[in-house]
């Protein structure tokens, strides 16, 4: 199950911020961007909600509270980009920000909450991540 799940993850989870681009250079942000975000996680929730009933999986309330605040901070996430985009901030500094913020903030949380030691794959995707966002951030 869990490999489902973060096939799902991998495969879409470039595809909202690129939108919002897409929205932002047509000058549609302002009047599209509730709708658009409104489309976006709830065509994920739905996705992922299909994949749930798919399997003999349940989840638990507690799991359930997790998965909502977490979606909420990827909407609140998301929105800023967009508004980041409106006010014309250029695309190669918001978007490293974005995720090079939430590259520090997932890496520094495993290894300083919950004491996760990084590995050799681990450190080849962390540096992986810092490339890329150099590169995206090369204009």
């Amino acid at each position: 199950m869990w490999l489902r799940m973060m096939l799902i993850a991998f495969v879409t989870n470039g595809l909202g911020p690129f939108g919002l681009k897409i929205l932002a250079e047509a000058n549609l942000s302002q009047q599209f961007r509730y709708q658009y975000l409104a489309a976006w996680y709830g065509g994920g929730f739905l996705l992922g909600l299909v994949a749930l009933l798919g399997s003999k999986l349940r989840p638990r309330w507690d799991e359930a509270v997790i998965a909502g605040v977490m979606g909420l901070g990827s909407f609140g996430g998301q929105l800023f980009s967009a508004l980041a985009l409106e006010a014309n901030v250029p695309g190669h500094i918001v978007f490293p920000v974005t995720t090079g913020g939430n590259l520090f903030l997932v890496s520094a949380a495993g290894l300083l909450l919950f004491r996760e030691r990084i590995g050799g794959y681990g450190v080849a995707g962390i540096l992986t991540g810092i490339v890329s966002l150099v590169l995206l951030s090369m204009s």
